[in-house]
């Protein structure tokens, strides 16, 4: 049964008063919402220190600026290294993102590899409610998380947004058919092809569900110095690995696990079959987390849990999340330690802020007698409604 809580209270008032989303009616209208996000910032503060990582920053933030509000748009927000950004005119939106990443193209030729500052770009094109400097609503959640599918220097759009482009206005290539964590639907998503090459890489694979390419797959287990061990196709059955009866034997520690390998639609499939809850993946790219979902970082457990009256009441009022938040004196989303077995470990880590980090000795929240975990490990930032998770280059990886 759902609690009544206080959050439950506002929303339950707002809709037995009509008044109140008649008024918010009023605000709703169509709009292209961007995301930004800089790739390494981390990373940039570790190796140059703060004072340059700020300047970093500040200096990408202001380019970004600069070029959005010469093609009409104009920055919401900015939420940790990155910018929230509406538009009006679709192809304005689209021709922005184009200018920053060659402006960018042009800052990076004068600097060292170390010192580039790689952007990716997401943008969404939907109905918002656009009240008090802000919008809110679907379009903003969904534009997130199409940015949290691109790569340095790409820009990725929705479907919706590619329909409402002129024609032959920008060369743009299916990236695939996604589905969004959180959406019901499956939707293509695009990349806009801006400079000399064709396309960057993608590592997505969390949500892409239809690609032409991977026909045939292998798995193979390494040794810790990386040296394969063994190797044992996925043929079309698939392929169990760990447990009695499995087609590939690993090692005493996986024997306890069971996974089954599988190709759809050219996509690698991995399912946990096991009754212990011991498969974890490697993050390659950026992650959404879900309600329950369990990370390890170092030698640490965490389960993440999200708190969707808030988000429901923020969507619903067309307030943010942090306004909801200490309405109610309470965090829109946490993470929570756990022990191996899954027991509470009774360590609450709040997301408080758009962004936390944990590491060894640099972020958020340390842990210093943790051998395992890197010195900057993982960050959890949030765009619109959503929370995503990266790995920040850590040595051991974060899996979840």
């Amino acid at each position: 049964m759902r609690q009544n809580t206080l959050v439950t209270k506002i929303l339950e008032l707002s809709r037995q008063d009509p008044a109140v989303l008649q008024q918010l009616e009023r605000f709703r209208r169509a709009v292209t919402v961007m995301f930004t996000d800089i790739k390494g910032s981390t990373e940039y503060f570790e190796n140059f220190g703060d004072i340059a990582g700020l300047a970093m920053v500040h200096e990408c933030s202001d380019l970004l600026r600069t070029v959005i509000e010469q093609q009409g748009g104009r920055v919401i927000k900015t939420i940790g290294d990155g910018v929230m950004a509406l538009f009006d005119g679709c192809d304005e939106s689209v021709q922005s993102a184009v200018a920053i990443q060659r402006r960018l193209k042009e800052r990076n030729a004068l600097r060292k590899k170390e010192e580039e500052m790689l952007v990716r770009i997401g943008l969404h094109y939907g109905l918002g409610i656009v009240k008090s400097d802000d919008v809110f609503g679907d379009v903003v959640n969904t534009a997130s998380r199409v940015e949290s599918v691109a790569q340095p220097e790409q820009i990725i759009i929705s479907d919706s947004l590619k329909q409402q482009l002129s024609p032959s206005a920008f060369k743009v290539a299916l990236l695939g058919r996604f589905r969004l964590k959180g959406k019901s639907e499956d939707r293509d998503l695009y990349q806009v092809v801006w400079g000399d090459t064709e396309s960057v890489p993608l590592k997505s694979p969390y949500t892409m569900i239809s690609q032409a390419g991977i026909g045939s797959a292998k798995l193979q287990q390494l040794n810790r110095d990386s040296a394969v061990v063994s190797e044992n196709p996925i043929g079309k059955d698939g392929l169990t690995v760990g447990g009695a009866e499995a087609e590939a034997k690993s090692d005493e520690k996986s024997q306890r696990a069971e996974a089954r390998f599988s190709l759809e639609d050219g996509q690698a499939i991995v399912e946990d079959i096991g009754n212990k809850g011991r498969i974890f993946i490697r993050l390659i790219a950026t992650y959404t987390l879900e309600e329950a979902d369990i990370i390890a970082m170092g030698t640490r457990l965490f389960r993440f849990i999200c708190k969707p009256d808030l988000v429901e009441a923020a969507t619903t009022l067309g307030k943010t999340l942090s306004d909801v938040g200490k309405l109610v004196k309470e965090w829109p989303a946490e993470f929570v330690g756990i022990n191996p077995d899954g027991s509470d470990r009774h360590e609450t880590y709040p997301l408080q802020h758009e962004e936390i980090t944990f590491g060894r000795t640099n972020g958020t929240f340390t842990f210093n007698q943790d051998p395992v975990m890197s010195r900057s490990h993982a960050r959890v930032y949030r765009r619109g409604e959503n929370f995503f998770l990266e790995d920040l280059g850590s040595r051991n990886g974060t899996l979840v």
